[in-house]
């Protein structure tokens, strides 16, 4: 147990780090002045999401080795909807769809412990899953196109944990604010 405190309060550590340097966590790389993409950003963002992604499964040794930039392992890959690809076979990472339709999104930046709950009563999906957070407020829904692999694990009873990342944005065109959100699904072996 002290051994996951310790991987948690790093991997806070790390995304404290990154918010307070303006480095987003999605791995968004910035351009130089000369047009060039400056690969270090998109690296940092990679140890960052390695973090947490070791951090969620209790991977302490990673955790340290990122922290110390000895690390050498695999990286997690950028998806194309701005998410990760897991490093670990045991998790699967989901971006929460419906985010900014929720009331009160802002109080749950950061890392939030989460359940999924089946809503088979929705009018729009018979087979849509809810993210809630530990005092039951609505994060959002499982993509569409993910339930069935989700429904398929929980149906199983695998045990698993849930962990949502939540991030506040800004559109760089309107200064509009809205949240993006990941969900790390851990299967307990």
């Amino acid at each position: 147990m002290t051994l996951f405190l310790f991987a948690l309060l790093a991997v806070c550590a790390l995304v404290l780090y990154a918010l307070i340097s303006g480095k987003n966590l999605k791995g968004m790389a910035e351009n130089s002045p000369s047009g060039d993409v400056q690969p270090n950003i998109v690296t940092d963002a990679q140890h960052i999401e390695a973090a947490i992604q070791a951090g969620i499964v209790g991977d302490s040794l990673t955790v340290s080795a990122i922290e110390s930039g000895t690390y050498s392992g695999p990286l997690p890959e950028p998806r194309g909807d701005g998410g990760w690809l897991s490093i670990y076979d045991n998790l699967r990472i989901l971006k929460i769809a419906g985010i900014n339709h929720r009331q009160g999104i802002s109080r749950y930046t950061g890392r939030v412990e989460c359940a999924l709950v089946p809503e088979p009563d929705n009018e729009f999906d018979p087979d849509a899953i809810k993210i809630v957070a530990e005092d039951r407020h609505h994060l959002g829904y499982i993509p569409s196109g993910q339930t069935e692999m989700v429904c398929w694990l929980t149906a199983n009873e695998f045990p698993y944990r849930c962990t949502a990342f939540i991030e506040a944005c800004e559109d760089e065109n309107d200064g509009h604010k809205f949240f993006v959100g990941y969900v790390y699904i851990k299967r307990l072996d």
